[in-house]
């Protein structure tokens, strides 16, 4: 059976299979507990019921459930399991149903093996059967991320009645943050916080889909703990190391670079994050290992630059929405030298630029403010037809007009399917204009002129050509004043950017 992940401990749920008919399956309820101990502890406890509908979701989505812990922090009870199948018949979970493996993300790092996911085989499914789990993961204090709660609710199958319930010591007040629309209430003596929430719709993934537009829920009676811990790396001297890389080197980008290139091309990555390895390991235990996490990679980043005179800090990049906490930022570690931000896996960058208005930022002083994304565009160029470069039709030579290297013509827009069900993501709001003064040196331009504008919530766009015997002049303006566009004016958009990309206005005729 391929295997799938269905895990709220780690905030994320991942599934396949996205455009059946109906959905895969239905959560007819998901319910979560999260006791939190005076002493720093957490008690976790999840119910699910979830019915299976097809073979499919059957095969490849639920009919195993994997649950990652981390025994030096956590143990884990599996406390009920069984599927009641469409006559009415519970088969229990037989004891051969449990069964712990190595979680694929600790493969091949030895520091990591104890590590355990316990795989629950869920038996005598059949379409239209339900699932029913319960488990409890207990853990001890000053596990990194245990404060934090987070779920996104990204599934392929819908979720008909889900409740929270989050227990907080005496006197703490829990910090909320959410775009699921659950309804809070508060017990009277402010210690029990529960929030619901129904008909959680599926999620179908649609190309240029906003990362963040995922409904979560997150929460925590310890605001800012946990961010904070990303940032507490271990430094060391690493000089006789930095100087090997850096040979020859003589500006900071290009040391940089070099530290970049040498930590991708000569260690593993581990793509654990904290709340699930619960350590960073020292930067010479990492190069002695050949492998590394997120945190210890940019750990090892940050201890070579100080070594080779870089100034470099480490950098969170995560989703625009969410709050920050381990459970937000798994995977989101960078360093930034200069205007570039390095991976901290090593041999990718981001220049500053990049990131505006797609992303957020968090330093270890705080939020780094980004700008949105905007784009201008200008273009005026002469352009001569050559009929080596033209298709024939007849007496006639067809040029296509130039694609733009910047602007609209950049983003590469696919098909724009006339329905959408989720926001819509364009790179940057954009002002462009586009002009070619366009000659045909053999024969006479027999395009029929053309001026065509469209207005609309987003935008304005326009294209036009004018034609005088062998010369004529082409010119496409685009103005686009939102990054995000919502459901509701996607056709608006979608109508322009068709216009722009319609190739019967990118088409030069001429009569040899």
């Amino acid at each position: 059976m391929r295997k799938t992940i269905f895990t709220l401990l780690s905030g994320i749920m991942i599934a396949t299979g996205l455009f059946a008919q109906k959905t895969e399956g239905e959560f007819i309820a998901l319910r979560e507990k999260y006791s939190f101990g005076a002493d720093g502890s957490v008690v976790y406890k999840q119910h699910k019921e979830l019915k299976v509908n097809t073979f499919y979701s059957i095969h490849n989505l639920y009919g195993e459930t994997f649950i990652i812990y981390n025994p030096e922090f956590q143990t884990l009870t599996v406390d009920a399991c069984h599927t009641t199948q469409v006559d009415g018949t519970v088969i229990p979970l037989p004891p051969n149903a449990l069964n712990e493996v190595l979680p694929s993300a600790a493969a091949d790092a030895p520091a990591y093996n104890h590590l355990k996911e316990v795989v629950v085989t869920h038996t005598g499914l059949e379409p239209g059967s339900v699932i029913s789990l319960d488990y409890t993961i207990t853990t001890k204090p000053g596990f990194p991320g245990s404060g934090d709660i987070f779920t996104r609710f990204n599934e392929v199958s819908p979720v008909k009645d889900y409740t929270l319930v989050v227990e907080v010591p005496a006197g703490k007040e829990l910090v909320v943050s959410q775009n699921l629309g659950a309804k809070m209430t508060k017990s009277a003596d402010g210690s029990v916080y529960t929030f619901k929430a129904s008909g959680i719709p599926a999620r179908l993934a649609e190309p240029y889909e906003p990362a963040d537009d995922t409904p979560y829920i997150y929460a925590t009676p310890n605001p800012g703990e946990s961010a904070s811990e990303l940032f507490n790396l271990p430094k060391e001297d690493m000089s006789a190391l930095a100087s090997r890389i850096c040979d020859g080197k003589t500006s900071d980008a290009e040391k940089m670079d070099a530290i970049s290139m040498w930590v991708a091309s000569n260690l593993g990555m581990c793509p654990l994050p904290l709340n699930q390895a619960g350590k960073v390991r020292k930067p010479s235990e990492v190069v002695a290992s050949a492998y590394g996490t997120f945190e210890e990679k940019a750990a090892l980043m940050l201890s070579l630059a100080s070594s080779a005179g870089v100034k470099a800090e480490p950098m969170a990049i995560f989703i625009p929405t969410c709050p920050p906490s381990l459970k937000t930022l798994s995977g989101a570690m960078w360093v930034k030298a200069g205007d570039k931000y390095y991976s901290a896996a090593g041999g990718f960058t981001k220049d500053a630029s990049d990131l505006k208005g797609r992303m957020q930022v968090l330093s270890p002083e705080g939020p780094v403010a980004v700008p949105e994304a905007s784009a201008t565009v200008n273009i005026d160029e002469e352009i001569t037809l050559d009929p080596k470069r033209a298709s024939e039709a007849g007496d006639y030579l067809l040029f296509t007009i130039p694609t733009a290297r910047e602007g609209f013509d950049s983003w590469r827009l696919r098909s724009l399917n006339s329905i959408r069900n989720y926001p819509f993501e364009i790179p940057s709001v954009l002002d462009e204009k586009v002009t070619y003064r366009i000659t045909a040196p053999e024969g006479t331009i027999v395009s029929e002129p053309f001026e065509k504008t469209l207005s609309g919530p987003v935008g304005t766009v326009k294209v036009k050509l004018a034609v005088d015997g062998n010369k004529a002049v082409y010119t496409r303006e685009a103005k686009f004043t939102k990054g995000i566009i919502p459901v509701k004016e996607y056709a608006s958009f979608r109508a322009q950017a068709n216009l722009l990309k319609d190739e019967a206005y990118r088409t030069i005729a001429v009569k040899k």
